[in-house]
This record gives structure tokens, sequence and C-alpha cells, in this order.
């Protein structure tokens, strides 16, 4: 077994021992060509797949909102202010998991008062309550930093490809945001790469982040060159629901997989909590 793969399950181990736990996913992307909404799509579609209720927040300078049809939906921010109602700023995306937006179009950077960022940290840990994954397509601010304070404690992966320019620049996003907030984990996903091209790129990143900045990096997967992704968007739909046995769908499912408790006896726990809960708000009744 080799040190990354130790690396790999001890964090897997940590996430498993950390439940139940609500989990808030910040996705990053390094790609030269970024394509978040298709892989936050269909990575949100193939997790309700397994059982998961789902959330996608846009707060991305850099991705198109439009791609998840948003534009009528008063953001978060909004809601911060009191000028909306948290349930009407989030919408079902007809593909089973629902949608959001931190910010109006043009909004890039947050600079508000502390009561306004208190606000929104808080509409956040309440959303994540409410759905057991909330997945965030993010930009780091003009700081260096993700856009709302909450999302710095919770998971960050960052999506790369086997461009040299890709992985320099993921390991840039790395040392920004370690400046900021000190050592931490991230969780790493190679696009248009077969696993084994993906783990070449995650060893040589990994061995960089671990030399230079002692920080360890979790393999999440790999996301191979498929033409049934783009046949899968050109039919509107998500990868898993119509290209279920491709082998992008495959390796969706075991990204999901690692993101969602429901792959471990996690959610018979929560189904006994919430049981409990129940009979007890029962009896008081």
């Amino acid at each position: 077994m080799t040190k990354f793969e130790n690396n790999d399950q001890a964090a897997g181990l940590r996430r498993i021992m950390a439940a139940p736990k609500p989990r808030i996913v910040t996705l990053l992307s390094a790609s030269a060509t970024p394509d978040q909404p298709r892989l936050m799509t269909n990575l949100a579609a193939t997790i309700r797949h397994l059982g998961a209720e789902v959330l996608i927040v846009h707060a991305s300078a850099d991705s198109d909102a439009a791609r998840y049809d948003i534009e009528h939906l008063p953001a978060l921010l909004d809601v911060a202010h009191g000028q909306a109602s948290l349930l009407n700023a989030i919408d079902n995306s007809g593909h089973g998991f629902y949608v959001a937006k931190l910010l109006q179009k043009h909004h890039t950077d947050l600079e508000h008062s502390q009561h306004i960022n208190a606000q929104l940290n808080n509409l956040f840990n309440e959303l994540a309550r409410q759905y057991e994954i909330v997945l965030v397509d993010a930009t780091l601010n003009k700081a260096h930093q993700l856009p709302i304070d909450t999302l710095h404690q919770h998971e960050i992966i960052i999506q790369l490809t086997r461009q040299p320019e890709s992985i320099k620049h993921a390991y840039t996003l790395i040392k920004q945001i370690c400046s900021q907030l000190g050592r931490r984990s991230f969780g790493i996903i190679v696009d248009n790469a077969s696993d084994a091209q993906a783990q070449i790129v995650f060893r040589n990143i990994a061995q960089v982040a671990q030399r230079f900045m002692q920080i360890d990096l979790e393999f999440f997967g790999a996301i191979p060159a498929d033409d049934d992704l783009s046949r899968a968007a050109t039919l509107g739909r998500s990868i898993i629901d119509a290209f279920p046995l491709a082998r992008a769908s495959t390796a969706f499912k075991q990204i999901a997989q690692r993101l969602s408790y429901h792959n471990d006896s996690y959610h018979q726990d929560l189904a006994k909590l919430r049981a409990a809960s129940n009979q007890r708000q029962v009896s008081f009744i």
C-alpha cells in the first residue's frame, strides 16, 4: 500500500468517524476552460441517485450561472438583506436536486458589513441542516478566500486536468487558500483523464504539496473523456439518467459515493435518529 493510499484511507476514515455532520463541499476549478456547471449538475444528479438530498449553490465569478437556470431567482444575498425569503431563493432543478445562487450577476466579490456576512454564514448553516449535501460552485475572491467564511470550515475539492497550466493553477489555489487559512487538506478530481492518467497527476501534485507545504491531498476520482457527457447535455439530461452505463456515469458514481454518507451505515443511523426525533415530537403534542 502506498503512502498516498494510506492518506486516502485515513481521510475517508476521518470523514466517517465525523458523521453525522452536514456536508458542505466547495468545488474550485483549475481548468483553463472551466466547465463547473457540467461537473456540478452531473455530480448532484448522481448523489441524488444514491438517495441524498442535494443543493447546488452558485458562487462563482467564472462559471455561467445561466447553466443552472437560476437567473429568475433572488440571491441568498437578497435573503440576507431581508429582500426575499429563503424559500423563494431555492428552486427545483427538475433533475432531482435543488439550485440557488449566492449573488446576483456581476457581483463577484463580497464587500459587505459584518452583519450581512454573518447572515450569509447563518443561511449556509441553515441550508446544511435542510439538505444532506450542499455543493458550492465557487471561485476565490480578491483576498484569495472563499466568499463565505463557513465554506472554509468544510471540504474543498479542486478540479483540474492533465494540462501543465491546470496543475500549476491547482497548486496556486492551494497555496493561496493556505496563505490565508493555514495548513488544511484538499480533495482532487482530475477531469478528462483515465483513472491511470489521473493517478499520475494526483501523485505528482500530492508529492509537491506534501514536500513544500506539508499538506495532504485526497484523490476523489477521475472523469474520463466521454462523448456521452455531451450527448446527455444536448438532451438536457444528466449522464446518470441518460446513459447510466457510460464510463463517465461510473466515474461520477465513484465520486458521489465518496461524498455521500448513503454509501455507508450513516443513512441507517440518521434514519434511526430521525425516527427517534419524530417520536419525541409526537410525545410532546
